[in-house]
């Protein structure tokens, strides 16, 4: 546990995000405990901010212990837009001596670091004005610099001709054949809830066609199936929810749009289910390993063998997929760079056309969170190698970085970074990160983000992006469904 005291909440979040990348895991609180790693105190005064680090506890408003560290960041910090930066650098500086540890993205705490070079890039500078600014300002490494100018340069060609009326749709399937150690999304055990699956799929279509009647003339970008594990409903449901997308959305079936399906478990593909994907339009899926070691998958509750994750590739090859992603996690229990490096070699036979490495985060609503004690010396081990061993297997393969996004709790303040081979990128994980056009969503958890603009120029950052969301909870979403169709139509028709 991290104490931290403060005389004005203004960069709370802020100090609380640096403080989570130095010590990924650890509670962070106000409250006084003996048994605190240290106390932060930061002071605000009307030139900046002092930031100092206490062994012990403060009482009374003094200092009991010694002290270990200061920094000072200098400015207004009533100014947000340019104390921020400021005061994000000192803590940086702070934690960076007392750990002994520079961090890959320096000060830079979002989730989406590309920004900085994509707006810059959009205004005109040039990419050696980019790195220094990324170098100078934000303390990034030479490495992560020239990342995220990559990934910059790639979204911005790859959103060439994209209009600010269009829109992506997002369709939840909120269960999953067994919850992993990892995950905090919204997920059903499908063997419990089997019996709730048609009724959901019902709503769920009605929902959808609802967003179609709300977004008439307007084009649909691309459609993304995810979950939860949407391969984890059986063939006939499958069919029945697909072939109700086609009727609403034609265009769908027709393979004219990007249409991705997060097949995900491999233990939840069969040769039908890809076959009534392909029927239905389905052009781009993902088959996510995770790992390919199967003591791993056991440990982090993946009820699949590496052997599982082969025989789907092979099946999804053989019923014609041509744009197949998956998904690798870097800091898994027990992992170390070597077994990454295993990892990939066997990605590599199988050639996937994209690859997306994700560094573990440890969620709040995640089962890792709460059994932390237990797995937290065996996470996050070697995190920077694995994910430089990943760079170079990916390009090996012919693919390049061309979408980047970050976490809370992630560990080593790194990075989730998607590769594809030149034609088979995901424009929906680009959009979903950008908030450039609305986000759709239907289904339990899901949220809808409209995006509110003063013009329709997409280099422009919006007045602001709305929240709609559904209910988490699938009982919820069922018995209140007239209630949150109702709120997400007024919410539109008010635009």
């Amino acid at each position: 546990m991290i104490r931290l005291l403060e005389n004005s909440h203004e960069y709370n979040n802020d100090l609380r995000a640096m403080l989570m990348a130095f010590y990924p895991g650890e509670d962070i609180s106000e409250k006084e405990d003996a048994d605190a790693r240290f106390t932060l105190v930061c002071d605000y005064d009307d030139a900046g901010a002092t930031l100092h680090i206490s062994a012990l506890s403060i009482r009374t408003g003094q200092i009991c212990g010694s002290v270990s560290g200061t920094e000072r960041a200098i400015g207004d910090y009533k100014d947000r837009q340019n104390f921020r930066n400021a005061i994000k650098l000192a803590i940086y500086h702070l934690l960076s001596a007392k750990t002994g540890r520079e961090l890959p993205w320096g000060d830079l705490t979002g989730m989406r670091p590309t920004k900085i070079a994509m707006k810059a890039l959009q205004e005109g500078e040039t990419p050696e004005a980019i790195r220094r600014m990324y170098r100078e300002v934000y303390e990034v490494s030479e490495a992560k610099t020239e990342l995220a100018l990559d990934v910059a340069q790639h979204e911005i060609r790859l959103l060439t001709g994209l209009a600010a009326d269009d829109y992506c749709l997002y369709i939840g399937i909120p269960f999953c054949p067994s919850r992993c150690l990892y995950c905090s999304f919204t997920s059903y055990p499908i063997e419990l809830y089997r019996g709730e699956v048609d009724t959901y799929l019902e709503r769920l279509t009605e929902e959808i066609r609802m967003i179609r009647d709300l977004t008439r003339g307007r084009r649909l970008a691309a459609c993304y199936i995810g979950g939860g594990t949407p391969s984890s409903i059986d063939e006939t449901q499958t069919k029945r929810l697909l072939a109700g997308i086609a009727e609403i959305y034609p265009e769908l079936a027709e393979g004219r749009i990007e249409y991705t399906v997060e097949a995900g478990r491999p233990d939840s593909i069969t040769a039908g289910k890809l076959a009534v994907y392909r029927a239905y339009g389905v052009n781009r899926i993902s088959i996510n390993p995770q790992t390919m070691h199967d003591e791993t998958l056991a440990r982090i509750g993946r009820a699949h063998s590496v052997q599982d994750v082969k025989d789907a590739f092979a099946m999804a090859r053989a019923e014609g997929f041509t744009n197949i992603n998956m998904d690798l996690i870097a800091g898994l229990p027990g992992e170390d760079a070597s077994m990454m490096k295993k990892t990939l070699a066997q990605v590599e036979e199988l050639a996937p056309e994209s690859l997306t490495i994700h560094s573990l985060a440890v969620k709040r609503a995640a089962r890792l969170r709460e059994e932390f004690d237990a797995y937290g010396d065996t996470i996050h081990r070697d995190m920077e190698e694995m994910l430089d061993l990943a760079d170079v297997s990916a390009r090996g393969m012919g693919m390049e970085p061309y979408y980047m996004y970050r976490q809370k709790n992630m560990g080593g303040n790194l990075e989730n970074i998607g590769y594809a081979k030149p034609g088979a990128e995901s424009m929906y994980n680009i959009l979903i990160m950008e908030e450039m056009i609305d986000i759709m969503a239907a289904g339990a958890g899901a949220v809808t983000k409209p995006v509110r603009r003063t013009s329709d120029n997409l280099s422009e950052r919006p007045q602001r992006v709305d929240r709609i969301e559904n209910c988490k909870s699938l009982r919820d979403y069922l018995d209140r469904f007239p209630e949150m169709m109702d709120r997400k139509e007024k919410a539109f028709r008010r635009i």
